[in-house]
């Protein structure tokens, strides 16, 4: 039989086999960490050294690597050794618990994880490459784990790892750079190539083109409402200033108001004043107080005469 038709019925085995996609899919997760106490701070504070990496650890590691590999003054020319340091540095920083890892540790963790990546990765891209009949993304990715599981004879146990790496432009550009040049001769045995899938073979399917193409819809459309609510506020925050400063002239009319209603009250005192002074008798009124009113008298008559 020739070697590609082997392959091929292979495949359709395994993506017809729901026994083995069922025992993949329900593979239990890692367990956690389990840590043994090194030191005691002076606070009482027990620091501790995982002997297994936690999902959390995982992701934090994988960020730091993505994180570090981007740095724009140092990137690439960066040395092997001070990139894994300046990654732990990065680890450390950023980690809310108290295991303790070197950056040997990171490093052999980071090649576990790149591993075994690469080689789901692989199988996915063979799964997409032979588009099963019927099949959606979960279906896709449940059949490359079958494929894992019964090739590598141990789950994939990094779905939280890959997630973040899948369509992060740092680890595209990875794949690009580790595929393969050249593909496997036909007369090739198949089981010695499944064994070397460190490097994923194939290229982005359309459904993974849609899935990103839907992302980059979803951000652009979480931006627009962003926005949005940016217009409403500061909408908002011109009503309450338009109020303030008519809340501001209103103020200033009524203390004018007030002022001028003050004016009023003190010339009818006045007034009223004026018209007590003018009735008085002043022929019994001692001499003086008698001229003081009589002085009164004549001002107001002067008055009333220069207003007419």
């Amino acid at each position: 039989m020739d070697p590609s038709t082997h392959r091929d019925a292979y495949f359709t085995n395994l993506l017809n086999n729901n026994d083995f996609l069922m025992s993949a899919t329900n593979e239990q997760e890692l367990s956690p960490p389990q840590v043994e106490v090194i030191e005691i701070e002076p606070s009482g504070r027990k620091i501790q050294r995982g002997n297994n990496f936690s999902n959390e650890e995982d992701l934090l590691l994988v960020e730091g690597w993505l994180e570090t590999s981007l740095d724009a003054v140092q990137g690439k020319d960066q040395k092997h050794t001070m990139l894994w340091k300046r990654i732990h540095k990065y680890f450390e920083e950023n980690k809310k618990f108290d295991f303790l890892r070197n950056y040997t540790s990171l490093m052999n963790r980071w090649s576990t994880i790149q591993q075994a990546t690469n080689k789901f990765y692989g199988y996915l891209a063979q799964v997409e490459g032979m588009h099963p009949s019927g099949f959606n993304e979960q279906d896709k990715i449940g059949k490359a784990k079958v494929m894992f599981l019964e090739l590598e004879k141990k789950s994939f146990n990094f779905d939280h790892c890959w997630r973040v790496l899948r369509f992060h432009p740092k680890w595209v550009e990875h794949m690009d750079m580790v595929k393969p040049k050249k593909k496997p001769s036909k007369d090739d045995d198949f089981h010695v190539a499944s064994s070397n899938l460190e490097r994923p073979i194939g290229q982005m399917t359309n459904s993974d083109s849609l899935v990103v193409l839907n992302e980059m819809a979803e951000i652009r459309k979480s931006k627009l409402v962003l926005m949005q609510e940016a217009r409403d506020h500061d909408n908002k925050m011109l009503c309450f200033r338009q109020e303030e400063v008519s809340l501001k002239q209103d103020e200033l009319r009524i203390q004018k108001e007030k002022v001028l209603l003050q004016q009023v009250k003190t010339r009818l005192e006045e007034k009223k004043e004026d018209e007590r002074i003018m009735t008085l008798n002043t022929s019994a009124m001692p001499p003086m107080l008698q001229q003081y009113y009589l002085q009164r008298q004549m001002e107001i008559l002067a008055s009333r005469a220069g207003k007419n």
